[in-house]
């Protein structure tokens, strides 16, 4: 078939023939307003099963993003914690505290901030591209991870998994679901992981001082209270006492540190949903949620000990505790087929409020002179949102969704400095939606998310320092906004061998908020606060394939295009990076993955997962190296049993995770150089399961 370049679109969608229900793909999105397929949902959007997961051998997040178009990540700790979508997204949470661009939630819990600390045994991962405020608000200016845990079935499942790995590495999952009474059921999902990590210590001959050791517990209570009234009753705890020993002097994955940190947290959260469907014309949701964590994060700022090199060196320990209390109520009516408005309109109502408290404890020693800081931060947040979808014709929908939402915080610290602030900021979207067929859907979005404000507790409590009085100037920094324009085309073939996903985006950021770096010498005392730096934009495509090449092998190929430019924008250390990309914003991303079924058993799979190379700040000029990994699993099913041989990076490949460009060692009078935090080497394990 022959295709002008003006009707791409229209070819594409050709291509989609009616086909028998039985071969529509099923995926459906569980955060979204409604349950619907992602092929019928405007927006770029992964859905990431349990059974993807599988395929990479994931244990963790990071195996998993390595997956997804124009999604990336930082970590700076023991684990990645900072997502990157569109290469919009934070790096770190130290003083100040962040709203993040890409927000978290388990199980409609808000774990923005904190990460996902276990994937074992999930229903799924979705991960929303692009700016998601009608939906999530201030959370998800840039996209939302939304990660589901196992729903509770009246039949009894469950799964039990065992790992070992290379690094003196292993994982023990469980996960069981089942039927108390006839309205009663439960699923309860517990995972244990436990590693040496990848660093060795050649000061303290040891190989464990960037370790992992992680419990994670969920569980959710399913009551059938009637046929209109469901509850819910969700519960997670999560215990992590790892390492964190990342940074080397000699770039390399040993370290001389004498006093290597820690990265532990301790949560517990609890949620209160129900779903109701007794009201005529509209069904009613609402979740009342908890949660508490506390967490400390230290490290040894010099990465070395003492008598490196007398009379250059410094000695120097930093210590981050934090706790944090926060409740949320989301609240909302969803119209049914007698609610519907003129012209058979569909619509959402709600509001949400939520509230946060916040602390810090901050102790850093520098030789012999300790400093101690502590702030406290309260947010409140109250929101109101709405959704509308109307057909205007047989094929073709209008959805128009909006978002107001006020903040107020209130911030203290131990310099005597008390700043409240407040704001009022909207989101929204416009879809046209053309449906071709049940198989084939074409869209334009246009959208508007935000983000918060805030204060920059760092540069408050470095002001008073020699050479660091410029970060007075530094108090606060302004909400930042983004708008986004997209285009997509969503579709699956005939006989089902082919399933793609295409979006082109442009968005524009206005006043946009970038890390920065106060460091006159570059030597190894600096401070960081949080800058505005103008507009910027970011624009480029990312596609989903799964392609049906022969009954026993299927392809699947991922790839993001993006561009991204910061605005005006020079740093206090007189850098001009106008134009320039942003942070963590690679040009290229991709997944080449194929499942070969050799026989009714034995199954191999294989991927390579591509990025190229990235600045690590907008704040310096240091980047990271382009990756290729490889990984490799040859699986054995039998009927209850499943054996697993796998290999992830199978080449040993060096690539960076978070990055940095200043002096650090005495050796070298402490002349700038770029450090890197290295991703995961070869790993090679073996896995073993049983499902009933």
């Amino acid at each position: 078939m022959r295709c002008r370049y003006s009707v791409v679109a229209a070819c594409i969608l050709a291509s989609f023939t009616t086909v028998a229900e039985e071969s529509i793909e099923r995926l459906e999105v569980q955060g979204d307003f409604r349950r619907l397929s992602v092929q019928n949902i405007a927006g770029s959007i992964a859905v990431v099963s349990e059974q993807d997961m599988e395929r990479n051998s994931a244990q963790h997040l990071d195996d998993v993003l390595r997956q997804l178009a124009n999604v990336n990540f930082a970590a700076g700790a023991s684990r990645a914690r900072f997502v990157q979508v569109r290469g919009i997204g934070e790096r770190s949470e130290f003083i100040d505290v962040i709203n993040p661009s890409v927000g978290v939630l388990i199980d409609g819990i808000d774990y923005s901030g904190l990460g996902i600390s276990s994937i074992a045994h999930a229903e799924q991962l979705e991960v929303f591209r692009g700016p998601e405020a009608t939906r999530f608000g201030t959370n998800a200016m840039a996209g939302m991870l939304n990660l589901s845990s196992k729903q509770p079935g009246f039949q009894r499942e469950g799964a039990l998994s065992a790992s070992l790995a290379n690094y003196n590495s292993w994982q023990l999952s469980g996960m069981l679901s089942d039927a108390l009474s006839e309205q009663l059921a439960y699923s309860l999902t517990l995972d244990k992981q436990a590693s040496d990590g990848f660093i060795e210590n050649t000061h303290l001959g040891r190989k464990d001082t960037n370790d992992i050791d992680e419990l994670t517990a969920r569980t959710r209570l399913l009551f059938r209270q009637s046929d209109a009234s469901q509850w819910q009753l969700i519960g997670h705890f999560i215990e992590q006492n790892n390492g964190y020993d990342a940074f080397s002097l000699d770039k390399n994955r040993t370290t001389l540190s004498d006093e290597p940190g820690q990265d532990r947290l301790r949560s517990k959260a609890l949620a209160l949903r129900n779903d109701y469907s007794g009201f005529v014309g509209a069904d009613l949701m609402w979740q009342l949620s908890w949660l508490s964590a506390d967490s400390d994060y230290s490290f040894d700022e010099d990465w070395a000990f003492v008598g490196i090199r007398p009379g250059w060196e410094y000695s120097a320990f930093d210590r981050y505790q934090r706790t944090r209390e926060q409740w949320t109520l989301d609240y909302r009516l969803v119209s049914d087929e007698q609610g519907r408005l003129v012209d058979a309109t569909d619509w959402v109502l709600g509001f949400y409020v939520s509230g946060r408290d916040l602390t810090l404890q901050r102790d850093r020693r520098s030789g012999s002179r300790l400093r101690a800081f502590d702030n406290r931060l309260q947010r409140d947040n109250l929101a109101a949102y709405g959704e509308t979808s109307t057909p205007i014709s047989a094929q073709t929908t209008l959805v128009v969704g909006g978002r107001i939402e006020r903040y107020q915080d209130e911030y203290r610290d131990s310099g005597g400095i008390s700043i409240d602030q407040s704001h009022t900021m909207w989101g929204g979207k416009i879809s046209l939606n053309f449906q071709a067929s049940d198989q084939a859907m074409i869209y334009t979005l246009l959208s508007r998310g935000y983000k918060v404000g805030g204060v920059n507790g760092e540069a408050l409590s470095r002001a008073g320092d020699d050479g660091l009085e410029a970060l007075l100037q530094q108090a606060t920094f302004k909400p930042e906004t983004l708008v986004n324009a997209e285009f997509g085309v969503k579709g699956v073939a005939a006989d089902g061998s082919l399933v793609t996903r295409v979006a082109v985006f442009h968005m524009w950021r206005d006043d946009m908020q970038v890390k920065g770096w106060l460091n006159p010498d570059l030597g190894p005392e600096f401070a960081g606060f949080i800058d505005n730096a103008g507009r910027g934009r970011n624009y480029g495509l990312e596609m989903e394939n799964r392609i049906v090449l022969h009954p026993s092998f299927t392809l699947h190929l991922n790839a993001g295009l993006l561009k991204s430019k910061l605005g005006p924008y020079i740093t206090q250390s007189e850098l001009d990076m106008t134009g320039r990309d942003q942070a963590h914003a690679p040009r290229f991303t991709y997944q080449l993955a194929g499942d070969w079924f050799l026989t009714d058993q034995l199954t191999l799979q294989a991927s390579v997962q591509g990025k190229s190379s990235f600045y690590y700040s907008d704040g310096h000029n240091a980047k990271s190296e382009s990756s290729e990994l490889v990984n490799l699993r040859l699986s054995y099913q039998l009927e209850h049993w499943q054996f697993a041989l796998w290999l992830r990076n199978a080449f040993d490949q060096d690539y960076g995770v978070r990055g940095f460009f200043f002096g650090n060692d005495p050796r070298d009078e402490y002349a700038p150089h770029t450090y890197q935090q290295w991703g995961e080497p070869r790993r090679i394990g073996l896995s073993a399961s049983y499902q009933f």
